[in-house]
């Protein structure tokens, strides 16, 4: 095709779209009936087996979610348990220890603010931070909770004793560190020269520090009291109300195990979500990947060994189960394909076998002819015409014994050209062509018809079928019943659920136990001649089984020989219909035709190949 004869393929094209949407919908209908399938392979367990047959047969992708799930929730729980008990450690090592009013001794963590710095009583209280509006740094720091007079702090009931507020006492014994809160800074008041060294606020400092912090910051309770219009020292007190805030630090602890306790702490995560999450990768790619693969890499390897006599159970994921019943299928067509191999060789090993044998006697005549005719050359005397006429009767016996011979190893190879016809045409085609062979071969017999298509829906009224085949087949078995049959022949044509059964049966004597076992092999006849080699039934079981069928031997019940051909008609044979394709190109242009013989067909031609 020159490129300029290139055509785009039609992007709109209603045929397509149909056969597009047709696909679908029978992918659809075929999982439908695949998890119908399975829903009552699953009833069929005991109730403890369901769960686990139903967990190994899940896509990969739900397991994976399911581990991935499983795998945060623990990760998480496990994380949250173990800080809280590190944390609950570690804060152990950072408790102090206070006397409060009437004597009564608590422990616990301080807590760490806001405090302001109460003059009147020379106390820290703890304090709440009230931001002013606007974008500013800035806030007003108002004291909570409940106390009495002079410096004598009450903390507010039920407040657990795991946490205590701090006091000047605990900054002057050196139990906890005070800081400035920050917040509310102006240029005229810069933090570094108020605060120490160290940035902590000493209790001896820490009236001086309050008072100087308090009249150089931003002044947020005057500026509160401009925006909003509230005053807040006459609403909570004089004194009770700041610019200035501290925060609340302990002590660090001495020795390591305290920054060990934190820096494990702070770890715990890392270490939870990395390790499960190691674990539970590990687990699904070990179960779920690495032993599936592992096992359908075995049964591989021993397929390519040509080891085919084991089986393939299915293994867990729907993806990887599909493969593992795949190379099934694979394995069981191999081994039935070997074992047919098998057979073929067999039955050519005893076809050479019967040729070979029936081969002697025409040469023993040929041999001894030609002795006697040397003798009485050596006596002068001519040779009779009669041992040359039987010199010539056994060469020709000799050359139709190699022709067919050679008619039955070629035979195998012969294509099957099934055509669409009607059953009912067909059957009645049938019985006409078995009436002229009859007539032909032994007019003074009687020909008894039976038998007839058995309806059924109207796609069950086409078959495809290669006639001449058929026919060549009931041409063989006609010709067997006539040299058996005393008065009649009866010929049964039926068709049936997809096959075509051809049954001829005489009014003979019938067959022999031995022939009924041997009747098929080639060359075996219990009477044979220089024109009949035994090859009749032979032929008529390779046809039937190019055309997916059987021969079957027997004897009639009232007496004679019955011999019955069996030949797949079935609709599954039209392609059109998603039966078995030809490779051969004529199918693609001629949906009527088409070149094979069905399963049996295959048979052979691997047998061929092989």
């Amino acid at each position: 095709m020159r490129r300029g004869d290139e055509r785009e393929p039609a992007e709109d094209c209603p045929v397509c779209d149909a056969d597009g949407r047709e696909r679908r919908k029978a992918r659809r209908a075929a999982r439908r009936e695949a998890r119908k399938r399975e829903r009552e392979a699953l009833k069929r367990l005991p109730r403890r087996e369901r769960l686990r047959a139903w967990w190994r047969t899940r896509p990969l992708g739900l397991v994976f979610a399911v581990y991935l799930a499983v795998y945060l929730a623990a990760a998480t729980a496990i994380s949250l348990a173990v800080v809280e008990c590190l944390s609950a450690w570690n804060n152990g090592y950072y408790e102090v220890e206070v006397t409060l009013a009437g004597g009564r001794v608590r422990r616990g963590v301080v807590d760490s603010g806001p405090y302001i710095y109460d003059p009147a009583s020379q106390e820290l209280l703890p304090a709440s931070e009230l931001n002013l509006p606007g974008d500013g740094p800035y806030a007003v720091f108002i004291a909570t909770g409940e106390w009495g007079t002079g410096s004598d702090y009450v903390p507010e009931e039920g407040r657990t004793i795991s946490t205590l507020y701090a006091t000047t006492d605990m900054v002057r014994n050196g139990q906890i560190r005070l800081y400035d809160w920050g917040l509310n800074y102006n240029d005229w008041y810069p933090q570094e020269e108020v605060l120490e060294t160290n940035n902590s606020i000493s209790a001896e400092d820490l009236a001086r520090y309050d008072e100087l912090s308090r009249a150089g910051r931003a002044q947020t309770v005057e500026l509160f009291s401009q925006m909003t219009g509230v005053d807040l020292e006459a609403a909570f007190g004089e004194g009770l109300v700041s610019n200035t805030a501290y925060y609340a630090a302990s002590q660090q602890p001495e020795g390591l195990l305290p920054w060990i306790l934190a820096l494990a702490t702070g770890l715990t995560p890392v270490i939870a979500y990395g390790g499960l999450g190691w674990f539970a990768f590990r687990r699904f790619y070990r179960v779920h990947i690495e032993r599936p693969l592992g096992e359908l890499s075995a049964a591989a390897q021993r397929i390519a060994a040509q080891d085919l006599d084991f089986s393939i159970e299915p293994v867990r994921g729907r993806e990887l189960g599909r493969l593992s019943k795949t190379l099934e299928a694979m394995r069981a067509s191999l081994l039935e394909a070997q074992r047919e191999l098998w057979r073929t060789a067999e039955e050519r090993r005893r076809l050479n076998a019967a040729f070979a044998h029936d081969m002697r006697t025409p040469v023993t005549v040929l041999k001894g002819t030609v002795e006697m005719a040397k003798m009485r050359l050596a006596r002068g005397a001519e040779v009779d015409e009669r041992e040359l006429d039987t010199i010539a009767g056994q060469a020709v016996r000799l050359e139709r014994y190699a022709q067919a011979m050679s008619g039955v190893a070629k035979l195998e190879d012969r294509p099957v050209e099934r055509e669409e016809m009607a059953i009912p045409e067909l059957v009645e085609r049938l019985r006409a062509h078995a009436v002229e062979v009859v007539a032909a071969r032994a007019g003074e017999l009687k020909v008894c018809l039976e038998g007839g298509h058995e309806g059924g829906p109207a796609a069950s009224q086409t078959a495809w079928v290669d006639l001449a085949l058929v026919e060549e087949v009931l041409d063989n078995l006609l010709s067997n019943a006539c040299g058996h049959a005393r008065e009649r022949i009866t010929v049964l044509v039926r068709a049936k659920n997809g096959m075509l059964d051809v049954s001829v049966t005489d009014d003979g004597d019938g067959f022999t136990p031995e022939a009924l076992r041997r009747g098929c092999d080639p060359f075996y006849s219990e009477n044979k001649s220089a024109e009949h080699f035994g090859l009749g039934l032979n032929i008529s079981h390779i046809l039937c089984g190019l055309h997916g069928g059987s021969l079957d031997l027997s004897n009639a019940e009232q007496g004679g020989a019955r011999v019955c051909a069996h030949f797949e008609i079935g609709v599954d044979q039209n392609p059109a219909e998603g039966g078995p394709k030809s490779d051969d190109p004529e199918v693609g242009e001629n949906p009527k035709k088409r070149q094979g013989g069905g399963r049996g067909f295959s048979r052979f031609r691997r047998e061929q190949k092989s």
